[in-house]
């Protein structure tokens, strides 16, 4: 076997452009899916609080309305 230099040449290096978006990662790629099914997952619980709150809210208003109610009967009622 003979020595052949073209076998050890080195590759010329590409430009690489500045302003050119990085390249995309499988790793990246997989973080941000991670991030963003976090995020889902804790605005899902937050919503999910917040309505069992409003229902409570709700449930106060109807019974203060409902009293309220009576107490107005009840006033009209002895005049």
């Amino acid at each position: 076997m003979a020595f052949n230099p073209k076998m050890f040449k080195q590759k010329k290096k590409r430009e690489v452009d500045p302003n050119a978006p990085p390249r995309p990662n499988l790793m990246s790629h997989d973080k941000k899916l991670r991030e963003q099914t976090e995020s889902v997952t804790r605005l899902t619980e937050i919503v999910r609080r917040q309505e069992e709150i409003i229902a409570r809210l709700e449930a106060k208003y109807r019974d203060m309305q409902q009293s309220i109610s009576q107490l107005i009967n009840y006033v009209r009622r002895d005049k």
